[in-house]
């Protein structure tokens, strides 16, 4: 079986286009436009951010498994790091992410809608089985 390619590095539009988590509360979806009448909307001050806190727990805890997803396909050496833009492969940091979003979809699984609990077991599944090759290789 020929490896998942995984989305870039920071793109979520292509993360969730390769079955990852998505949720409302993904970062580009929290952010809300200033209304037309506004003087900020005029000022070019952009989109608004909702603030952390404000956020579902659950809601956090989605959004931080794309971010694991992320640093998993960087750890196998599939996508280059954000910072360096170089394919640099650390099993031991992709095993950890792989880990930790396991973790966190065992704590969300019965907390959250099946369409999203079905994209989440697809971007698992795709993770451990591109590590298992990655490992191997």
């Amino acid at each position: 079986m020929k490896p998942e390619s995984p989305p870039p590095a920071g793109d979520a539009g292509a993360a969730r286009d390769q079955g990852g988590p998505r949720s409302e509360s993904e970062p580009e979806a929290t952010a809300q436009t200033a209304s037309q009448d506004s003087p900020s909307a005029s000022g070019g001050a952009g989109p608004q951010a909702i603030p952390l806190g404000a956020l579902p727990t659950a809601d956090v805890l989605v959004w931080n498994m794309s971010l694991l997803a992320g640093k998993a396909w960087e750890g196998m050496g599939l996508v280059p790091n954000p910072v360096t833009n170089k394919v640099e492969k650390n099993l031991d940091e992709a095993r950890l992410a792989i880990d930790a979003f396991a973790a966190i979809f065992d704590v969300l699984r019965l907390r959250i809608e099946e369409q999203t609990r079905r994209e989440m077991e697809t971007v698992l599944t795709n993770l451990r089985i591109n590590f298992v090759e990655k490992s191997s290789g």
